[in-house]
């Protein structure tokens, strides 16, 4: 519940809630500088509200107040164009002096994991106390092999038993997704805000994220790359920024060289050959290229002229992500084909061959 101003109904006077003749304090943490910012705004109203933590419920009263949300002194932003390039699983990003590629949720699986944990156990405690509601068990050929599998539950409506034990697994299921999806949304949050250190203006491909859940639905709902997406656009326009995006037809970043042409590659590979001799992450190279398309169209030969003094930067970026430790996912110099490694001669000046370059 929620009043129409802070002046009558239920509002927030001295310190707490008020509401009639009750008065309820708050819990109000004194070293907490986005508390403190807030209270010390005008407060246009006051919402009533309860959320569920560790199968216990907790109210809160969340104050609507005038005003500018408060900005932590590390996340400041700076002028300048970035070439972004989304996918699935991590975001490439290419600004003036830097780049990064920055995999999305590291810890997300870790989560996923003690959620299926807990499924298994839920539904071996709902067999067992409910056995009449499921189909007998049965045999199936598996290849060369025969496997047992377990009935499928009965259709129309049943009386299901819950013990105390599943009840209790249930509240811990619950509590771990509220915790995944809040720690999804403030990894994606942080991405942002290190995007935009380096850069309030974003050059970027036009993805469609629901295309990507007919193929890819695990994956999206634990990244959440369509929430980045959002806080993108909304924390660049309030930073006086803003964030172009192209189509993805007109300039096929992914496919294009150096040399002008095109040539198709599958979603597998994630190095790109350019006909130039260059050797480069497919991600990074996409990002590089987006800081050069101006309305639906590639400058190819400001590209070709901007690279040598980008390269280091690109390959410091990629061998950084290769190195990094990552929760769940295998992408070390040491683990990855050696298609998929930082060529030997990353070390020289330049890659480029100039040789036969055409600008579109």
């Amino acid at each position: 519940m929620e009043g129409k101003t802070n002046k009558q109904g239920i509002r927030w006077t001295g310190g707490g809630l008020t509401w009639g003749k009750l008065h309820i304090p708050g819990m109000i943490d004194p070293d907490n500088e986005v508390m403190q910012h807030g209270l010390t705004s005008p407060i246009k109203y006051m919402r009533l509200l309860w959320r569920e933590l560790n199968g216990f419920r907790r109210w809160y009263a969340q104050l609507v107040c005038e005003g500018l949300p408060y900005a932590k002194p590390k996340n400041y932003v700076s002028e300048g164009t970035v070439g972004l390039d989304l996918n699935v699983s991590n975001v490439a990003f290419v600004a003036d002096e830097q780049a990064g590629l920055l995999p999305f949720d590291e810890g997300v699986s870790t989560f996923e994991r003690e959620i299926s944990a807990l499924q298994r156990q839920m539904e071996r405690s709902k067999r067992a106390n409910n056995p009449d509601n499921f189909e007998p068990d049965f045999t199936a050929r598996r290849g060369r092999k025969t496997v047992k599998k377990k009935g499928k539950s009965k259709t129309g409506k049943r009386q299901w038993k819950q013990s105390n034990r599943y009840r209790k697994l249930a509240r811990k299921k619950r509590e771990l997704e509220r915790r995944k999806v809040a720690y999804a949304k403030s990894q994606n949050r942080k991405l942002v805000n290190e995007i935009l250190r380096h850069g309030n203006h974003i050059k970027t491909e036009r993805v469609s994220v629901k295309g990507w859940q007919k193929q890819y639905g695990k994956a999206i709902a634990a990244k959440s790359p369509g929430f980045f997406q959002a806080e993108l656009v909304r924390k660049a326009a309030n930073a006086g920024g803003s964030v172009t995006q192209f189509s993805t037809q007109s300039t096929a970043l992914s496919q294009t060289h150096l040399t002008g042409e095109r040539i198709k590659k599958s979603l597998s590979e994630r190095v790109h050959h350019d006909q130039t001799g260059i050797v480069m992450h497919r991600d990074l190279f996409s990002a590089y290229l987006a800081r050069y398309v101006v309305q639906d169209k590639l400058s190819l030969q400001d590209a070709v002229d901007q690279y040598p003094g980008m390269e280091s930067t690109l390959l410091g970026a990629w061998e950084h992500f290769q190195s990094a430790k990552r929760v769940g996912v295998a992408e070390s110099p040491k683990s990855e084909p050696p298609a998929e490694q930082i060529p030997g001669n990353s070390e020289k000046a330049s890659q480029i061959s100039h040789s036969g370059l055409k600008a579109c």
